[in-house]
């Protein structure tokens, strides 16, 4: 549920800043191969127009987070997105966001 908040945000801030963050190291397979999945089917269900991107872009969004988060900082993100987010944390994830869908789109 954690990493379907994440993807949820990534989609919902769109249009808002950017930002970035310190790199930091890849995250478990499991992890990566859970995210995406969850991304995808929220994509699909939140925006059906993108539904065929979703694989590609979804595993954009969890790279990107890769270099940006550690895997600690993404899980707590994952934890707190909904209710308390950061500014700075929103506009990572917009950023993120906004750079694969422009990737996947192109």
């Amino acid at each position: 549920m954690r990493m379907q908040a994440i993807s949820f945000l990534s989609l919902s801030y769109l249009s808002l800043g950017v930002a970035s963050m310190a790199i930091a190291a890849p995250y478990p397979p499991e992890v990566v191969s859970r995210f995406t999945t969850e991304c995808a089917t929220a994509l699909k269900e939140q925006v059906p127009q993108m539904a065929n991107y979703g694989n590609a872009y979804c595993s954009c969004v969890i790279n990107e987070l890769q270099t940006s988060l550690s895997l600690d900082e993404f899980n707590a993100i994952g934890q707190n997105v909904q209710a308390n987010a950061s500014p700075e944390i929103r506009q990572m994830l917009t950023n993120t966001a906004q750079t694969c869908l422009q990737r996947v789109t192109q």
